[in-house]
């Protein structure tokens, strides 16, 4: 199959065995995958992987064949899946969070990814695709469901309230704070801030965390506000604590909300506006570049299934460092 396989210092396109399904697992036929920065950073090198690896996390496709203990899902069922791979033994996977799973394994960062035309992940992972939703909008749940992950802060509709950022993370989370009864925020890019906007905002959402960006939060937000982190950056980021502390500033971090309340979240609201150009799995080179310059719409790959043959490998403009760590086999090389 062709795959996206990062190994060692380069990422090519190039073609690998099909995964066979293992106990519990379904090999799904990738017929859409979205890109977003976790994948640039892991070409990139800034985030310690699995090597080699493919690449890719955000994806809805269909089953083609299943583990034989598998009995919930069959083939020709359309499906998306969460990119989480959660331990099952944690306060979390055990309290009914898998999402939130602090030992969890990652599509594309710690196990192969959905670059590819097709992935082989565990079924618990794996939800139906409800009727209505396109694959793409399959793909696009995995970023709803990090967006639906603010209403579990400590928050509420009549709070005054700020998303940092102008991107399309932040619009989505725009969308979902508003279908929650919070018509009143509004996103700010970094660096737009006005003079008077210091102890302004009860609450101010992050969603692209750098040193500059936490000084402006910090000012903006009134004494003993919230900062709500939701972001994964490669490296940690420097914050001004006295500033904080002076401030009495709250510090309050999300990760997920829920797979399936995502979905049920794409079939009533239509965000088809945040939804780029869906492009062929070659040409994620030129597609990598352009999404790190900018993030309006969220850009797609679409491996299929056919049998287009990329030739033995096409090289990357991204190279890596010493993040990359031994882990999974693709059982051949990428030439």
């Amino acid at each position: 199959m062709r795959a996206i396989v990062k190994q060692g210092r380069s990422v090519r396109a190039c073609r690998v065995p099909v995964p066979e399904p293992g106990p519990g697992e379904v090999l799904i036929r990738v017929e859409a995958a979205g890109i977003c920065r976790t994948d640039i950073y892991v070409a990139q090198g800034k985030l310690p992987c699995a090597d080699p690896l493919i690449l890719g996390h955000e994806f809805a496709g269909v089953v083609a064949s299943c583990g034989s203990d598998i009995h919930s899902f069959a083939p020709g069922d359309r499906v998306a899946a969460m990119p989480v791979i959660p331990c099952g033994a944690c306060v979390r996977c055990t309290g009914g969070m898998p999402e939130c799973c602090p030992n969890h394994q990652f599509l594309g960062v710690s196990r192969h990814g959905a670059f590819a035309e097709y992935v082989a992940v565990p079924a618990q992972v794996v939800h139906q695709l409800p009727p209505s939703l396109s694959f793409r909008q399959g793909a696009y749940t995995e970023p709803v469901c990090a967006s639906l992950a603010v209403l579990k802060a400590s928050i509420k509709p009549g709070d005054s309230g700020l998303i940092h950022g102008e991107n399309r993370i932040a619009e989505l989370t725009k969308r979902v704070l508003s279908t929650a009864g919070f018509p009143a925020v509004r996103t700010q890019r970094l660096g737009q801030s006005l003079p008077q906007e210091t102890d302004a905002y009860d609450f101010i959402i992050e969603t692209q965390p750098s040193s500059p960006a936490f000084d402006e939060m910090i000012r903006a937000v009134r004494p003993g506000g919230r900062i709500i982190l939701k972001s994964r950056p490669a490296a940690p980021v420097a914050i001004d604590l006295a500033a904080a502390v002076r401030k009495e500033v709250i510090f309050e971090s999300v990760s997920y909300g829920t797979f399936p309340e995502s979905l049920e979240f794409l079939t009533r609201h239509d965000l088809a506006d945040l939804l780029g150009q869906t492009h062929p799995l070659e040409d994620f080179v030129d597609i990598f570049a352009t999404d790190r310059a900018g993030e309006n719409l969220k850009s797609f790959l679409s491996p299929g299934a056919g049998d287009a043959d990329p030739g033995i490998s096409t090289p990357s403009t991204f190279t890596s460092t010493d993040s990359a760590k031994p882990g999974i086999p693709v059982t051949a090389p990428c030439g």
